[in-house]
């Protein structure tokens, strides 16, 4: 920025010019007095001599001094005023453009920012501040005692004292630090997580405040609990696919020494109605290792080319029967062709999973709509599922209208073993297994709720490479 000019400096710009201004003044009116008077004299007949004229001319430099040394003063004052209220204007235009800067400067970061005074006030703050804190500016901010605004209550409800307050200890002992995963409140009385740092500002060796800037952690929380249930998965899933195994063994074993028992009894017999029931609950344990199996990612499959239309298309016929009257089901396919590699039966299992789910949320009727569509999803979204495919994905959604699933157990839904039937009615392993095919296939699968209006489950699945 441009250093304004000095009081002196601007004080000789307009003094010289005005002298210069007021001398050749003085001189034009000597001479044209003069003339006049010689003219005047002339007139009258009388001679005008160099001696007469040498005296008229001092008699006119004398009478002109007292006006000139007055009128130099008037111009010497007005100039010295002129100057010195230039030179507070320049110095009051250039520390409003530094101002502006910097002002400038904290509007174009996304953090929060403002500084307190030694008491805790405001001095400044920044657009994203305001935003952050519910406020439309940053004015609003302004002399505010930014604890008792933010910073008032702790997380389990307890009021916050500023004496306890790290923001607020920190302005004062001037010491510098970065504090995690602490609670903002705003305008409107919600609350959000946020890091921040405090640097002091001091004047001389004395602390006479500070400058806070804080980042709202809601996302970064959220992706962090979403990774450490997906380790969590992870290793349940290791578990499952291990016991499904042997488990898997074992009803073999029984399955097959039944049957071998049951050749010897006629159908007629009361022993062999009874040894049907134990084959029938070995083929529901047998269903319940496939549906371990496919959770840990460890099931077989069969993986050929399939067009995904043509696959539902196929299954809507057996999914009609599974959802019954007076549910619709409605299928409504994309324009674009869905080429994917994938098991056929494992995906008609993942969409009559889904199906039976929808089913259940609807006991008295509604429809369910099944949609598919060529998405190319966010990376962010990739990467929050940890999906290695880069390019285009056929999505399946299927919508309901029943009574949504609520807030406080959707992230628990995908877990194995959890139900909200009531016993007997479900294992808990059906979304776990949908999950589990889908990333066995390279996909994944999100859900969308709202309570009284039904859910929708997306399944992303990727297109072959050589149609994307």
């Amino acid at each position: 920025m441009k250093k304004p000019p000095s009081l002196l400096r601007t004080f000789l710009n307009r003094f010289i010019p005005a002298m210069l201004i007021y001398i050749g003044s003085l001189l034009f009116l000597f001479y044209v007095d003069v003339d006049a008077h010689k003219s005047c004299l002339a007139q009258m007949g009388v001679q005008v001599d160099d001696k007469l004229l040498s005296q008229m001319s001092m008699h006119l430099f004398a009478s002109l001094v007292p006006v000139g040394v007055f009128l130099f003063f008037v111009t010497f004052a007005v100039c010295l005023l002129v100057s010195f209220t230039r030179s507070r204007l320049l110095a009051s235009d250039a520390n409003q453009q530094h101002l502006y800067k910097i002002q400038l400067l904290l509007d174009s970061t996304q953090e929060g920012i403002y500084g307190d005074d030694h008491e805790g006030r405001c001095t400044l703050a920044n657009k994203a501040c305001a935003r952050l804190l519910g406020y439309n500016s940053p004015n609003e901010l302004l002399g505010q005692s930014m604890h008792e605004l933010m910073h008032h209550t702790r997380p389990d409800g307890r009021p916050y004292p500023a004496d306890e307050c790290s923001i607020h200890r920190m302005s004062q002992t001037g010491v510098t630090g970065v504090v995690e995963n602490e609670l903002f409140w705003r305008k409107d009385g919600s609350s959000f997580p946020v890091s921040y740092s405090v640097l002091p500002m001091y004047d001389g060796n004395q602390a006479i405040g500070m400058v806070c800037s804080f980042t709202d952690i809601t996302e970064k929380l959220q992706i962090e609990e979403q990774l450490r249930q997906a380790q969590k998965m992870e290793a349940v899933g290791q578990i499952s696919g291990g016991i499904a195994h042997d488990f898997n063994n074992i009803l073999q074993i029984v399955s097959n020494n039944t049957r071998f028992v049951m050749d010897r009894f006629d159908k007629t017999d009361p022993l062999y109605s009874s040894l049907e029931e134990m084959i029938t609950a070995v083929e529901r344990g047998s269903n319940l290792t496939r549906s371990m199996l496919a959770f840990s990612r460890k099931q077989f499959m069969r993986i050929r080319p399939l067009e995904l239309n043509q696959l539902l298309s196929d299954a809507m016929v057996l999914g009609q029967k599974l959802v019954l009257k007076p549910i619709h089901l409605e299928f409504i396919p994309c324009q674009e062709t869905l080429n994917i590699a994938a098991d056929g039966t494992l995906l008609q299992q993942v969409l009559f999973n889904l199906l039976t789910n929808a089913r259940d949320a609807m006991p008295d009727h509604g429809t369910i709509t099944i949609a598919t569509s060529l998405v190319n999803p966010d990376p962010e979204m990739l990467e929050l599922h940890r999906c290695t495919h880069k390019g285009m994905f056929a999505r399946i959604t299927v919508s309901d209208q029943g009574c949504g699933i609520p807030e406080n157990i959707r992230n628990n839904i995908f877990e194995p073993f959890f139900t909200t039937k009531e016993v007997g009615l479900g294992t808990g392993l059906g979304l776990s297994m949908v999950v589990g095919t889908v990333a066995q296939h390279g996909g994944f699968v999100t859900v969308a709720s709202d309570p009284e209006e039904g859910t929708t489950f997306a399944v992303y699945l990727p297109i072959r490479a050589e149609d994307a």
